[in-house]
Parts: structure tokens; sequence; C-alpha cells
């Protein structure tokens, strides 16, 4: 898994690096600026350099615009590696806003929270919709947790609603993403061992007491 020094090293780059660039992006939001959509994408970049993730794509993300990128969901890390490759923003649970640092990080990349009860669907297509309307690209975990990379869970579809044509919308374009964590320190690794890789949040970690999230401390180690 790697030493205590590489750990502590890359997890201090990854949050000099995230502390340097969240006034930056929080200044272009205030500004309008048109670039605070492909920031993010040069950060995650960065992240998945500092974090050691090395990402191999298959195919290309479509450059239609309004978009909805649908992606299985194994890890916390899954955000760093759509973020790398994807400029867009990430569909999320409303609880994520409120947490320490990752909500922040969040909230700037302009994220869209939903609240998963039933009787919010509609304000929550319609928020999405949105969105759409203005010609944005979306990321959705549609199974609404977190799963062990070897299969796919059955996915929650109310939010798919908010792609489906309305008056004079651009028609949104919906394209599956599917990620797989493959190796570990370079060695090929089995579906026996594929979920110890990174954890994801479902109901089997939370924030810890000083608000970062334990798969951020493993990841300073692949």
């Amino acid at each position: 898994m790697g030493s205590l020094t590489l750990k502590i090293v890359r997890l201090a780059l990854y949050l000099t690096w995230t502390l340097a660039l969240m006034p930056v992006q929080w200044i272009g939001l205030a500004l309008g600026c048109r670039w605070v959509s492909t920031l993010p994408t040069l950060y995650h970049r960065w992240c998945c350099r500092l974090l050691g993730l090395r990402v191999r794509m298959i195919g290309r993300p479509t450059t239609q615009r309004p978009v909805l990128f649908a992606a299985n969901h194994i890890s916390y890390t899954d955000i760093t590696i759509l973020g790398s490759l994807i400029a867009g923003s990430f569909i999320a649970k409303r609880e994520v806003a409120h947490w320490p640092f990752f909500g922040w990080l969040a909230v700037l990349q302009r994220t869209v929270f939903v609240d998963r009860r039933i009787r919010s669907t509609a304000t929550q297509r319609d928020a999405i919709s949105q969105r759409f309307a203005a010609g944005d690209a979306l990321i959705l975990f549609p199974e609404g947790t977190s799963g062990d990379g070897n299969r796919i869970l059955p996915f929650k579809t109310a939010l798919f609603g908010a792609a489906a044509p309305r008056g004079r919308m651009e028609p949104v374009a919906v394209q599956p993403v599917s990620l797989a964590y493959t190796r570990l320190n370079g060695i090929p690794i089995g579906r026996a061992y594929r979920d110890a890789v990174e954890p994801g949040i479902g109901k089997r970690e939370g924030l810890n007491s000083n608000g970062l999230h334990p798969s951020a401390w493993r990841c300073g180690a692949k």
C-alpha cells in the first residue's frame, strides 16, 4: 500500500493544489467567467497525478451539448477521475453540500444537489432541465450508491426524465460511462480484490472527525 511518508506527501500536495485553486474558481464564478466550466478539468487531472491515479480512457466523451453522462459508482475517487476527463458538473445528493471541504468543492464545480425523497422528484428534474437548457454537461451516478466494481446495481431512473425533450430545448444526449479499477500498484487485480482498491462511500463510509474522507487517506498510498 505504500509508505506513510508517501501518503503524507501526496495528500499535502493535493491539499496545497486544492486550496490554491479554490479562490480562483470562486472568483471566476462570481464574475461569470466562461472558464469556470473547464478549470475543474485541469484541477482533477493534476489531482490524479498527485494521488497516483493512472487513468486509461477507452472511447471519447461526446462533444454534443447538452449531455448527461451516466456512470457506475465504485469509489469516492470516481469524481476525480471523471472530472479529469469531462468538463461538466455532477449531480449529487443534497447532503454532500453540507460536507466540510468536499461539499465546498462540489459547490465550486456547480454541482446540482438533489433530494432523494419521491415527492421532490419533479422539482429536481426541473432544476436539472434548467442546466440542460443552458447547454451544460452533467454527470449522474444513477445507481444512487456505490458498488463493488464487479456488477451494476439497479438504476434509480427518476432523474433521467430531465433529459426528455421539452419545448424548444436542444435534444439532450445521454452517454453511458463504465468505470473499472483494474490495477493496484501496477499489479492486475481480480474480482475478489477489486472492492479493496478503493471502497465507495455508500453505506460503508462517511467523513471522519476532521472532515477528511477515509478513502482520501488510503488514496495517498496508491
